[in-house]
């Protein structure tokens, strides 16, 4: 409501600017027209428009402006891109309505190149959201408080689900981000057991939710039941089924926890509909029992389902019974026929007697090493690979499977005009115009930098590199002559290629225990390492009381890697360092000293490091104070507090420095006044170039 006056003045304000302008233009030109003097030439509009150059600063406020507008922009490509997702998720639940194959689906796919999720994975989203419908399935994890024999869950009671459904409000079916793992209760009474039964109406309604029981997260009195069947003797399980229906729900659940054979096909007599499709969470899709029965190698079962009417999935382009039983062998890259137990290869062996095809292709590294691959692009897992040269028994093996090549299995790679073909073609499009709004995005980023007369941090890296081979031991000087920055990339470069001392230490341990006057001891008689060094230091920052006296104890001391954490300390922490004794005049292993993080951290900080008389090394390499105080003016836009420190520490000012003022002078023309004007001396001659490279303390 309080925009629209705003608005209405801001209109008004425009028409009258306009109305205006219109009357001032306009007079003159008619009074010349109706008097033209013969020795005057009429002004032209186009000489009365001045075009005003925007100044560097101004464009580059322009370009972060539009790159924020982009940042909303990609925000915006998200939720638009998870729209189209659930646009075509739709479309396939509708098809697989229609009664139209997952295969046929399939082989489509390659019209479409979806984003954050791929194709397949959508598809397998809609087989899922289609088969829940033949089920009663609740979100809120509010009907556990009406579930009797939830106590068969590990602290879990009425009066507790109760409370916990009041503290999470509305966000009972789903809250951001939250996964609970709950244990069932292992001392479960019986008696809990049976009451399970008792939720006669609600007994295989599953809930579906943040709440994960042994991996799942669809849980049901039913389900409950069967987790805890292991409890009940057969004769007990037996008779307490006997008066209840199951689905194939309870049966998935008894396979995937390894219930024994004599359970489950106790089971299978009281689940009317054998062939249904269980409900499955995550990315797993197996269509049957048997599909279930092969990935967990019980070869039993799956031969009692046989005679129950119920195959594996046998089809090809989707998957089949051995790419099932492939995919969930044993493997570390290279199948091993020797790791595998007699279940598996009992399996494999009854498998392939049978006749089924595993999806994949033979290759050859070379003329001497064939190769053969299982892939299945469906189950989206990692193919496994079988090298005869290296594996010469699994090659043999396996080799005798017959194998359907998918790159011979039927692909539409241009659009038809099938509905489908049509309908992916629209959500590309849509795509590929959001891909074009983000590549847009990503020119105006480097429009900055150029606009800024700045390079990339990955290309001062590159630089660094490339420097580092051409000059060998000595470049670092080369690098402090073109830009100090440089010199820190190359130190942030070591830091990196270094990696700390892992090995047990006694004095790390002694710091773990906070056993100091141990730790103290070693000190004074023992030399710290690199890593035991750095450890102490980072640890005094936060522990200053304990750990100063060990720091200053040290024999034969060495400097710390590095003194960034300083730079997250307050004042007040600088302060109780120095009143305990730390010397503020050490540096790290490449010379730099306190100043640099001191600059980062406060003007306060720094001006008690000049107070307190401490030393600065004005001739040390990479970036000084002065260079910080430059930087961070340029980067606020405004005169730093830390320049008139900065300039009572530099002795002498270096190219670095006045190419930073240039930086200044073009961009900040009134800093830059407020700057000389401190100091004259810092005014750089005019053919005095840029800094291409900024600093970050890290």
């Amino acid at each position: 409501m309080k925009k629209g006056p705003l608005a209405l003045i801001a209109i008004a304000t425009v028409v009258l600017a306009t109305y205006i302008f219109i009357a001032q233009s306009s007079s003159p030109v008619v009074k010349q027209n109706l008097k033209p003097a013969s020795n005057i030439v009429q002004p032209k509009i186009k000489q009365q428009k001045q075009i005003v150059q925007a100044s560097p600063q101004q464009k580059v406020v322009k370009l972060k402006h539009e790159i924020s507008l982009c940042k909303n922009k990609s925000a915006d490509k998200a939720y638009k891109i998870n729209e189209i997702n659930q646009s075509l998720t739709l479309f396939f639940k509708n098809e697989l309505n229609k009664g139209t194959s997952v295969a046929d689906l399939l082989m489509y796919s390659g019209l479409y190149e979806a984003s954050y999720q791929s194709y397949t994975t959508l598809l397998k989203e809609a087989i899922k959201d289609k088969q829940k419908k033949d089920y009663k399935i609740i979100e809120s994890i509010a009907i556990l408080a009406d579930w009797q024999g939830i106590e068969a869950i590990q602290n879990f009671t009425t009066d507790k689900v109760k409370e916990m459904v009041q503290q999470l409000g509305s966000a009972t079916q789903s809250p951001a981000g939250l996964t609970f793992n709950v244990p069932l209760d292992e001392n479960v009474k019986k008696e809990t057991l049976y009451a399970l039964l008792n939720n006669s109406d609600t007994f295989t309604t599953y809930l579906q939710s943040f709440i994960r029981i042994e991996g799942s997260n669809v849980i049901s009195p039913a389900t409950l039941l069967m987790l805890n069947a292991n409890k009940l003797s057969i004769d007990e399980f037996e008779h307490v089924i006997a008066v209840n229906q199951f689905t194939v729900n309870e049966l998935a659940v008894a396979i995937n926890n390894g219930l024994p054979n004599e359970y489950i096909f106790a089971l299978m007599k009281q689940v009317p509909s054998l062939n249904d499709m269980p409900i499955y969470d995550n990315f797993t899709v197996l269509y049957n029992l048997a599909d279930l029965a092969i990935s967990q190698f019980n070869l039993p079962l799956v031969k009692a389902l046989k005679q129950a009417g119920v195959s594996p999935t046998n089809k090809a382009g989707l998957f089949t019974a051995l790419d099932i039983a492939i995919i969930n062998l044993p493997k570390n890259g290279n199948l091993t026929l020797e790791d595998l137990d007699k279940s598996k290869t009992d399996m494999m062996d009854y498998l392939i007697a049978e006749g089924y095809k595993a999806h994949g292709e033979f290759n050859y590294k070379n003329s001497s090493d064939k190769t053969l691959l299982f892939e299945n692009k469906f189950k989206y897992q990692q193919g496994t690979f079988i090298s005869e040269q290296t594996n010469p028994l699994s090659y043999l093996y396996f080799s005798q499977i017959s194998i359907i090549e998918n790159s011979m299995l039927p692909r539409v790679t241009e659009p038809d005009n099938s509905e489908i073909s049509q309908f992916l073609l629209e959500l590309q499009h849509k795509k590929e115009d959001l891909d074009s709004a983000s590549s847009n995005c990503n020119q105006l980023t480097e429009k900055l930098f150029a606009a800024q007369k700045l390079i990339r941090d990955s290309d001062a890296y590159d630089k660094v590199r490339k420097i580092e081979k051409e000059y060998g031991s000595n470049f670092e000087d080369v690098l402090q002559n073109i830009d100090p920055v440089l010199v820190n990339y190359w130190w942030n470069t070591l830091a990196r290629r270094t990696s700390s001392d892992r090995s047990d230490s006694v004095f790390r341990e002694y710091l773990a225990k906070k056993e100091f006057q141990k730790a103290h001891e070693y000190s004074q008689t023992t030399p710290l390492n690199q890593t035991e060094t750095n450890v102490l230091f980072i640890r005094l920052l936060k522990n200053p009381y304990d750990l100063v006296p060990i720091w200053n104890s040290r024999t034969l001391p060495i400097p710390p890697t590095e003194l960034v954490r300083l730079s997250w300390i307050p004042l007040s922490q600088w302060q109780e360092l120095a009143q305990l004794g730390f010397d503020f005049s050490i540096t790290d292993i490449h010379g730099r000293d306190v100043y640099t993080q001191a600059a980062s951290s406060s003007v306060e900080a720094v001006q008690f490091l000049i107070d307190n008389k401490i030393p600065t090394v004005p001739s040390k390499l990479g970036v000084d104070i002065l260079d910080l105080a430059l930087e961070q003016s340029y980067t606020k836009g405004e005169l730093s507090p830390m320049v008139p420190l900065a300039l009572q520490l530099v002795e002498k000012f270096e190219p670095n420095h006045f190419s930073r003022v240039a930086r200044l002078k073009i961009f900040y023309p009134e800093v830059y006044q407020q700057l000389v004007q401190l100091n004259s001396a810092l005014k750089p001659l005019e053919e005095t170039t840029l800094n291409s490279y900024t600093f970050y303390n890290h």
